[in-house]
Order: structure tokens, then sequence, then C-alpha cells
């Protein structure tokens, strides 16, 4: 009964746009962080928002009993809680990944050990997941392929340093043209540089990474702050900015939501610690990131070779041949780091798609979906 429990429970998760192939080690993930009673109640949860009334009337229980359960599973993190524009406390399943495993082990900073277990198990999925598609390919090729390319959890910013001067620049192109359109900002500790990072390769090797460097925005600010998640923060939009610059000057990667129309949160990842950057490298910024819609471009005849630029990519995509820069764009995620890094500025970044966040289903907090504009 036990396993079909979460069984259910990993294919509702699966509802959500970033999937997660249901093998041994997520389910073992699941069991470390929901009990039965808690799984066979997500599993049950509708899509979307509601209050503990609604809810209580949904699964035929008191609502002070549902109540309870709510505030125990958002304090967890695996329940989202927020106060709707009527006022009313709403709450929804949060998505595993980005979400409630993050929120698992931020709650747990202080008990290393558990959360070396989560990552341990972590680190099984993939060579799970490929074992599966070798035997999916023999049996079903159109599912190995589903697999083998799932949408992205993660879209990358170009830092805004880097970006082309030019108008057609759009609002979701540039982060710091996204934080000008919100009004609840918070930061919290990373956890991949606080427990991943030191449970796995280390700590990190990066210079000058604010402690505070990860940024939440809107009603997920609201949720971390409320719940402790990260010792997280309430801070003005000119810290938020400030942090984002100084996480510029580091050299570290912008990541942000890639599902909805809205900004929920800004990762600033370090190719030593991040669990999502780590997995670009190694098998290809598809399987965890949309790339950003401009790629570095090398004037040749202005390159003088000095290979900066190859010391600061945080993908190590960036080689020196003949003396001259070469950038590998199919592993490039167009963070734009190497263009202020550049002494003689050979390096500018150029538009190479048009790609929008994707429009998903998965607006936790947000209400309707917002109309981007230009910068």
């Amino acid at each position: 009964m036990s396993s079909d429990i979460y069984f259910k429970l990993a294919d509702r998760i699966n509802q959500f746009e970033g999937k997660i192939a249901t093998v041994e080690s997520f389910l073992k993930i699941l069991r470390e962080m929901y009990t039965e009673e808690e799984a066979e109640f997500a599993s049950n949860m509708p899509h979307g928002g509601f209050t503990a009334g609604e809810l209580a009337q949904m699964f035929g229980k008191d609502e002070p009993a549902i109540t309870e359960r709510l505030k125990t599973m958002s304090d967890k993190g695996t329940i989202f809680n927020y106060l709707a524009e009527t006022g009313q406390q709403k709450y929804e399943l949060t998505p595993f990944f980005p979400g409630a495993i993050e929120y698992y082990m931020l709650k747990r900073m202080e008990k290393p050990g558990e959360i070396k277990r989560v990552l341990d198990l972590s680190s099984n999925i993939q060579g799970e997941v490929m074992e599966l598609i070798a035997k999916l390919m023999a049996e079903d090729p159109a599912k190995a392929v589903e697999l083998l390319t799932p949408s992205p959890h993660f879209r990358t910013l170009t830092i805004d340093e880097s970006l082309p001067d030019v108008k057609e620049v759009l609002t979701y192109e540039s982060a710091s043209a996204m934080i000008d359109k919100e009004t609840s900002f918070a930061a919290m500790i990373c956890i991949c540089r606080d427990q991943v990072g030191p449970n796995t390769s280390g700590p990190c090797q990066v210079k000058g990474v604010p402690e505070y460097s990860c940024l939440s925005f809107g009603k997920i600010a609201d949720f971390i702050v409320e719940h402790g998640f990260g010792r997280a923060k309430r801070i003005t939009k000119q810290e938020c900015k400030e942090i984002l610059e100084a996480c510029n000057k580091a050299g570290l990667v912008q990541n942000t939501n890639n599902f909805v129309d809205g900004l929920q949160f800004i990762c600033n990842c370090c190719p030593c610690c991040c669990m999502v950057v780590k997995q670009a490298r190694q098998f290809g910024p598809e399987v965890m990131i949309n790339t950003a819609n401009f790629a570095p471009l090398v004037d040749e005849s202005s390159c003088t070779g000095c290979g900066d630029c190859v010391d600061r990519c945080p993908l190590g995509v960036i080689s020196l041949k003949n003396d001259v820069a070469v950038v590998n764009l199919s592993g490039c995620v167009g963070c734009g780091n190497c263009v202020p890094e550049c002494p003689v500025g050979c390096i500018s970044m150029v538009r190479v798609s048009d790609k929008r966040p994707e429009l998903g289903d998965r607006k936790i907090g947000l209400g309707s979906a917002e109309t981007f504009g230009k910068v």
C-alpha cells in the first residue's frame, strides 16, 4: 500500500511541467519528504489554489483538521500558501523541482546528514533514468524520446551588462527590467553553496559571492520569509539589484523560472556547487536549462588570445585555438559573463533566438499571466 501511495504522488507531481521519471531513487526521496498520510493528501490535491474550507469540502474532512494538515505541509514546503486578492489564504501543491526538494533541504541546513541522504539519492536518478531509456528504446521509442527531451526547469538570463544596446531586448530577457515590475523581494542563503557543494565537491571556489544570493519575488518571496526557508529575509528593490550586481561581478549564471509569465526567483549559480550548472556541464544545457536568447560572438581579428574568457566561463565552453577564443555554442547558455571579462572588448552578445518563457499551467501565486513588453 505504501508503495502505491508514492507512485500515485509521483504521478500527481509529474502533472507539473517539470517532470521526473518515476525511478526507484525518486520514490525514495518522496518517502523521505512525505509521510504516508501527507503523500495520500498531496496526491489528491486539485490543480490551482483553494481555501482550507474549500479543500475540507473536497476531501470530506473537518476544516480544522485540514487547516492543521495544510499548515504542517506548508512549513515543510510541500504545500504552497499565499494570500489571494480576495484576502483569503489559499493553498496548492508545490512542484517538486524547483520547489519542494529545495525547501526540504533549506529546512535542514543544520542537519547535513539528512541532506546528504537526499543528495545521494538525487545523484542516482540520472543513472536510473538512462537505464530506463535504454529499456524503453527497445519497447517504446517515443516514450524514450520524451524522457530524453524533458521541458527545461530553468532559463538563463544574460547579465544586463552584456546585453546588446538595442531596443529589441524584451522585458523577460533582462533581469533588471523584470525586477522593476516587482514589489515584494526576499533573499535567502543558497542551499547549493551551503549544503550541496560541501556535501559533494567541497566549499564554493568562487570569490565575492554574497551570503544571501538566492532571490525571490512576489508571493514566492512572501512564502519563504513566512516559513523561514534558507534564513530568508525581506530586502528592498535596491538591495535586490545590489545582490544581483555582486553576483554578476563574481561571474555567476543567472537562472530563473521557465514555466510562467512572471518572475518567481533568480538563482545565481556557480559551476562548483550548483546542481543545475553541474548537470548542464555534464549532459548539455538542454536537459535543465532553456538557454538565453543571446550568445557570444568573438571578433577574431581583435582577439589577443589572453584566455581570460576561458577562465571566466562557468560552463567551460570557451577554449583557445591558434590564440583565438572559440565558443562551443552547443554547450553555451548565453550568460554573458565572458563579455565584461575581455580586456580588449572583442566579445559581444548577439541575438540567436526569440524563445519566450513557456506558458504552462503552473502559475503558483501569480494569478493571470502577465504580458511582457519591451524594456
